[in-house]
C-alpha cells in the first residue's frame, strides 16, 4: 500500500497570537501519520507565544521549522512554500483548530480530483468564542442572509473561484509556480486566486475539509478588519480590473442614493410628505432588516446576547467594509 503524500503545513504568524496554542495542539490530533507531514510556522520574532508553540510541537512529536522574519503574510508563505518539504503545502492560521480529519480528507479530495489545484473548506466558530464573535461567524453563515462558502459553504463538493488561507490545500508546484503577492495584507490569499485562475487552474471546495477559526470579538477590532477588507478588495480590483464585482459596492451605492433623496427632500419649497417618506422608509426598511437578522440569529442560537450582537455585526460589516473601499479607490496606487 502507497504511503500517504507528505505534506507541509504553512502558519504565517506574528508570534503574538495566544490561540497559536490551540492550533499546534489540533495539528497533534491529526489523524494523519506524524511522519507524513510537517508543521512550518513563520514569525516575526521569537515571542513567548511562539516559544510556548514551538514546545507543544516538540512535546507532540511533530516535525518542526521555525523562521523568523517580519514581513507580509504573503511573503511569509512564499518562505514557508520554498522551505517545504512537501508535495501538498496546507495553508491556516494561527488562530484556528483543525478537525482531526482535515489534512486526510483534503488530500483525498486531491487524489480523486487531479484537475484541481487545490482544495479549501468551512471555517466554522469555536464554541468557546464569546457571544459577539459567534454572532459574526453566524451572520458569514446563515443561509437566509448570505450562505458564504467560508462558513456554511455547499453541501457537495463544488468549483469556487476563492478559498481563504485558512483553510486551503494545495499541490506544490501549483502554489509553487504562482507565489503569494509580497507586501498586500490582508487579500494576499484573494489575488492568489486570481492569477491561480488566469494560469488554468481550478480551486475546489469540499464542506468535510473543516477548520473553526476564532472572530473579532469586540466591535472595534470587527471594524477594523472589515476596513481593511474594503481598502485591499479596491487594490486587487485595481490590479485585476476583470475581478470587479458590483455586489461589493451595493452598500455604497445605496447610501448615496438614500442621502441624494434627503437632499432632494430638504431643497422641497414646502414640507411635503412624499419625499420624506421615500427616504424615511427606506431607512426604517434597512434597520427592519437588522432587526430581522438579529431576531434570526436569536433564533438560531437561542442567545438573546447573539441576537443583539447580530444587527450590530451587520451593520460594521457593511459600513466598514465600505469605507475601506472607497479610501481603496481614493488612494494612489
Amino acid at each position: 500500500m502507497a504511503a500517504e503524500p507528505f505534506v507541509s503545513i504553512v502558519v504565517p504568524t506574528t508570534g503574538n497570537v495566544g490561540y497559536i496554542r490551540g492550533m499546534v495542539k489540533s495539528v497533534a490530533r491529526l489523524d494523519y501519520p506524524r511522519d507524513r507531514f510537517e508543521l512550518i510556522l513563520l514569525g516575526d520574532a521569537e515571542t513567548p507565544h511562539l516559544q510556548r508553540a514551538r514546545g507543544l510541537a516538540q512535546e507532540g512529536g511533530i516535525a518542526l521549522q521555525v523562521i523568523h522574519d517580519p514581513v507580509a503574510a504573503g511573503e511569509k508563505r512564499n518562505r514557508g512554500v520554498a522551505a517545504a518539504q512537501g508535495e501538498y503545502i496546507a495553508f491556516t492560521d494561527d488562530d484556528t483548530i483543525l478537525r482531526e480529519d482535515w489534512l486526510r480528507a483534503a488530500v483525498q479530495h486531491l487524489a480523486q480530483n487531479p484537475d484541481y489545484a487545490g482544495v479549501g473548506g468551512p471555517n466554522f466558530t469555536p464554541r468557546e468564542g464569546l457571544p459577539f464573535a459567534k454572532a459574526v461567524g453566524r451572520i458569514f453563515g446563515s443561509k437566509f442572509l448570505f450562505r458564504f462558502r467560508y462558513t456554511a459553504g455547499h453541501d457537495e463538493p463544488c468549483e469556487v473561484d476563492h478559498n481563504p488561507t485558512c483553510n486551503y490545500v494545495l499541490r506544490r508546484e501549483a502554489v509553487a509556480g504562482i507565489g503569494f503577492h509580497p507586501t498586500l495584507w490582508p487579500g494576499e490569499d484573494v489575488e492568489f486566486d486570481i492569477r491561480l485562475q488566469q494560469a488554468g487552474h481550478r480551486i475546489l471546495y469540499a464542506p468535510d475539509v473543516v477548520v473553526w477559526h476564532h472572530r473579532r470579538s469586540r466591535p472595534l477590532a470587527f471594524l477594523r478588519q472589515m476596513f481593511n477588507y474594503g481598502v485591499t478588495r479596491a487594490q486587487v480590483t485595481r490590479m485585476h480590473p476583470d475581478s470587479f464585482d458590483l455586489r461589493h459596492y451595493t452598500f455604497i451605492g445605496a447610501f448615496v442614493a438614500l442621502m441624494t433623496l434627503y437632499a432632494l427632500a430638504w431643497r422641497q419649497p414646502l414640507p411635503v410628505a412624499v419625499p420624506w417618506l421615500l427616504p424615511v422608509a427606506l431607512n426604517v426598511a434597512y434597520l427592519g432588516v437588522l432587526g430581522l437578522a438579529g431576531l434570526l440569529v436569536g433564533v438560531q442560537t437561542r442567545s438573546l446576547k447573539q441576537g443583539l450582537y447580530a444587527p450590530v455585526v451587520l451593520f460594521i460589516q457593511h459600513f466598514g467594509y465600505s469605507l475601506g473601499l472607497l479610501v481603496g479607490l481614493l488612494r494612489r496606487p
